[in-house]
Order: C-alpha cells, then structure tokens, then sequence
C-alpha cells in the first residue's frame, strides 16, 4: 500500500446558513478553516483527518445577533467545532464525505455531499451538509419574537496542496 502524504490546507471557508421570518440571508462565514489531512497518492477516496475552525470566529452581516449567536454555542467554553473523516465514496461525479462533526460539546455523524477536484498537486473541496442546532444541545437564539430556524446549511470550500 501507498504511504498516506499529508495534505496542506492552503486555504479554506466555512459558511453557516439560517434565516429567519424577516431575514432569509443569515449567512455567518469564517475563512479560518485548519486541516490536519492526508491522501495515498492520488486517491481522493483515500483523504483522511480532520478539519477544526473556531466557533467565535464566525461573522455575518449583524454583529449583534452574531453574539447572541455565540452565547448560545458558548464558545468561550467550546472553542473548537471539528469534523474527522471516517470515509469519502464516490458517486458518479461527486463524493459523500463520512465523518463525525463535534460541535458544542457533542459528536454526532455527518454527511456531507461533495465535489473534490485532484488537479496533480491540488485539491479542490466543495462540500454541503445540514443538521440541527438543536440535536447539538444548541437553542437557536431570538431577537425579539423572532427565532433563527434550527437547521443550518453548511457550505465548505477548500483548497490543499500534496506536499
């Protein structure tokens, strides 16, 4: 068998949407995803490790409801949300990504769909997936009578170089 060859994450997104009654574009993104990655070769099947990114660092277009937001995922006491890969299958031309995502304290398993570009020394990442706050321990937060929905869309974007 190939000797597994780290992968570095030259660069790496991650967006988190929800909205509300009043406010479809609840979109809190940070571009401070890290990686802890390896590959066989060539075989984007074969990519395994972890991505982790810091809670608080998550902004959207609203300050204040982004700390409401934070209060609830308590990031000062669960600094880290990170996603393990256990698999990544292929399907056609797309991927679905395996793993287990540990966020707020509690780990659960993930899914996600995926498209994964090997372009000889780079691999593209462009990953969806959904859950709840709720099965997560998080209460979404309100703004006055207004909830922002439990389930958020998550959106990855990533970019590695083969060492």
């Amino acid at each position: 068998t190939l000797m597994a060859s780290p992968l570095q994450l030259k660069s790496g997104s991650v967006t988190a949407h929800t909205e509300m009654v009043m406010d479809k574009t609840i979109d809190p993104k940070s571009s401070s995803l890290k990686g802890d990655l390896t590959i066989d070769g060539s075989d984007i099947t074969t990519m395994r490790g972890k991505f982790y990114i810091e809670a608080s660092l998550f902004k959207s277009d609203n300050a204040k409801r982004d700390d409401h937001m934070h209060q609830e995922m308590e990031v000062g006491k669960f600094k880290l949300a990170t996603y393990t890969i256990s698999s990544v299958v292929k399907n056609g031309q797309d991927y679905t990504i395996n793993g287990k995502l540990n966020f707020h304290g509690t780990e659960k398993e993930l899914s996600a769909k995926a498209k994964l570009k090997d372009s000889g020394t780079t691999i593209s990442l462009d990953a969806s997936s959904s859950f709840l706050m709720s099965d997560f321990g998080i209460k979404p937060p309100c703004m006055v009578f207004m909830c922002v929905r439990d389930k958020l869309d998550l959106t990855v974007n990533a970019t590695m170089t083969k060492e």
